[in-house]
């Protein structure tokens, strides 16, 4: 009897473990989302960008980040998003940059040479 007992408990906590689980549909996610004019739309979906003007003053290809002078002996690290940035700058380019803080760290998102 004992055995018995152990079986079902056994199976029943392993039915209850197992819960099924499914992608949500284009509907359902889309029903999740903020609308499109709703006024925090683009806090919950994308982290607010900041525009920054400086002059690349390190180029590290190694670390994926830029070292830019924003002020008279003010410079700051910035991590690159897309690798590609690094072919279109070099050391003394004057830049205008899109900032975003990606997993703590304020990363280009976008450049533009000036």
């Amino acid at each position: 009897m004992q055995k018995r007992n152990l079986s079902l408990i056994l199976a029943f906590t392993i039915a209850s473990i197992a819960v099924p689980v499914r992608a949500l549909t284009y509907d359902e996610l889309a029903a999740r989302l903020p609308a499109a004019g709703d006024a925090n739309a683009a806090a919950v979906l994308m982290p607010a960008a900041q525009t920054l003007r400086g002059v690349v003053d390190c180029v590290d290809e190694r670390n994926d980040t830029l070292l830019i002078r924003l002020a008279a002996g003010r410079t700051e690290p910035f991590r690159v998003q897309d690798g590609l940035i690094f072919n279109a700058v070099r050391f003394g380019d004057p830049v205008e940059i899109s900032v975003q803080t990606i997993s703590g760290f304020p990363t280009i998102v976008g450049l533009t040479k000036e």
